[in-house]
């Protein structure tokens, strides 16, 4: 098998892969063996057997006497294997009992319809699904759900409610029909009592969105649905759900607002560029290293906007101020294959400051090979200065002496901050700790984005993850090098 992987420049893993093909296709099709012009499918060929078309003849049947909405796999094993007790194994069934239902479900369903409702009872579960009444959608989506194969747990967080409602409308309508499960009382006026009471839980949801979620022991500066629901929760005694909160807001007419930007790069060798920071990234190796290097800043000390929940038609402000507190520069890298962060404060944006966080990922990284440096095109960057010290650095006898890594310069093309993975890390830092701020020094700031940072750091030591996915749930899109990615997000 080797000598033939060699003459046909294949692995001779493919190989095998063709051999034990050719051995199924010898057993189920030999007519196609010599076939030169049929295209092997697995799938088609097993759908051709004697065994499926014995599990197509018998299985709606079997699945139509399942009382629903949750097929159990196993009772139908049983009575499939009692008929065919020398043919699909209990793992292979199950397998072949997924495929078969994920294709004909719509079918299946149909049937069971029209045997479960009458036509009036499924002309009003069909104006419920279509109503505004949350809960009487939810009803319809589980009773017009005859048939599930998954745990109705997948369900129920579909329509974001829980396992043990659902069992009681399913027994209610068993019971008493359409009639047992819509709400009663549903036209009459909420009492007053009540109304006071939701009106006062949607002021007080108001209230908090008009304050900083520190104030509620939140280090964070704008508020999310979830942060909502769980201060809401905690210091009034009262459990919400962040659906609820959503509800609160939106009835009041509170959404967020955002801003878009669009950069499109000029320079004639992008191509090429781009084509280079995807070979290095492919071909990256154990003992190298690929940073995304930019700088945050200047950051002036002041009070600042961001997004944040409003009322329709009313425009968020904040007070400016002619003077700030003080500014600061954060120079950052960020390691893809660890995403680890690494940065440093300063007061200026120059060759020095490239140099100075060269000499600390040299001393963080000395044990590796080489470190791979990817920064845009701007002036210091590409200083004389800064090429002479990479000459000195990458100097055999220097790095012998020195046992330090090789450094590499892999530019992004210009005007493409879209390219730049630490981008992505600057949305996120900023909506959590800049948008909607007023620190009083550099230093409360500084120590913000510390945290933040340390934070993201600890995750990732404890839940190893290559920068491509989203980070933490904060950056609004892949870290990624991607030609359609946009990783900065601004507003």
């Amino acid at each position: 098998m080797p000598n033939i992987a060699e003459k046909l420049q294949l692995r001779a893993g493919t190989v095998r892969f063709y051999f034990n093909e050719f051995r199924v296709l010898e057993k189920l099709r030999p007519d196609k063996l010599h076939d030169f012009d049929f295209f092997i499918d697995k799938e088609k060929i097993f759908e051709t057997t004697v065994w499926f078309r014995n599990f197509e003849r018998i299985i709606p049947g079997l699945v139509l006497a399942q009382p629903g909405p949750l097929i159990v796999a196993e009772q139908m094993y049983r009575k499939y294997h009692e008929i065919y007790p020398d043919e699909y194994s209990k793992p292979r069934f199950y397998y072949v009992l997924k495929r078969w239902f994920a294709a004909n479900v719509d079918k299946i369903s149909s049937v069971k319809l029209k045997e479960k409702f009458t036509v009036k009872e499924l002309q009003i579960l069909q104006k419920w699904r279509k109503g505004n009444d949350r809960r009487l959608w939810q009803v319809a989506v589980v009773l017009m759900s005859v048939y599930h194969y998954h745990s109705l747990g997948d369900l129920a967080s579909r329509i974001e409610t829980t396992y043990a409602t659902m069992l009681r409308w399913i027994r209610a309508y068993q019971r008493g029909g359409l009639e047992a499960v819509n709400r009663p009382g549903n036209k009459k006026p909420v009492r007053e009592e009540r109304r006071l009471a939701i009106e006062k839980r949607r002021d007080d949801i108001v209230h908090m969105v008009r304050q900083s979620p520190k104030l509620y022991g939140i280090d964070k500066v704008s508020w999310t649905l979830t942060d909502l629901a769980y201060a809401y929760s905690k210091f009034t005694g009262k459990a919400v759900s962040f659906s609820l909160v959503g509800s609160c807001l939106k009835k009041r007419g509170i959404k967020f607002k955002r801003s878009r930007e669009v950069i499109v790069s000029n320079d004639p060798l992008f191509r090429e560029k781009f084509d280079r920071l995807q070979e290095v990234l492919s071909g990256l190796g154990k003992n190298e290293k690929f940073f995304s290097i930019d700088e945050y800043g200047p950051k002036s000390i002041r009070p600042q906007g961001g997004r944040q929940y409003v009322r329709k038609g009313e425009l968020p402000v904040y007070y400016k101020i002619d003077k700030g507190k003080g500014f600061f520069i954060c120079t950052c890298a960020l390691e893809l294959s660890t995403n680890q962060l690494s940065w440093f404060y300063s007061t200026k944006k120059n060759t020095d400051e490239i140099i100075k966080l060269i000499e600390v990922l040299t001393l963080q990284y000395q044990e590796q090979d080489r470190l791979y440096m990817s920064w845009d095109a701007a002036s210091w960057h590409e200083s004389q200065q800064l090429s002479d010290y990479l000459k000195e650095v990458n100097d055999p006898d220097y790095r012998l002496k020195l046992r330090t890594p090789e450094i590499v310069i892999v530019p992004l093309p210009a005007r493409t901050p879209h390219l730049n993975v630490i981008e992505s890390v600057f949305s996120g830092m900023a909506k959590s700790v800049i948008h909607n701020s007023d620190y009083a020094t550099v230093e409360q700031c500084t120590a913000a984005i510390d945290r933040y940072f340390n934070n993201r750091n600890a995750h990732f030591l404890k839940h190893p993850k290559r920068a491509g996915n989203k980070i933490w749930g904060k950056e609004k899109v892949r870290p990624v090098f991607d030609k359609a990615n946009i990783c900065r997000n601004i507003g």
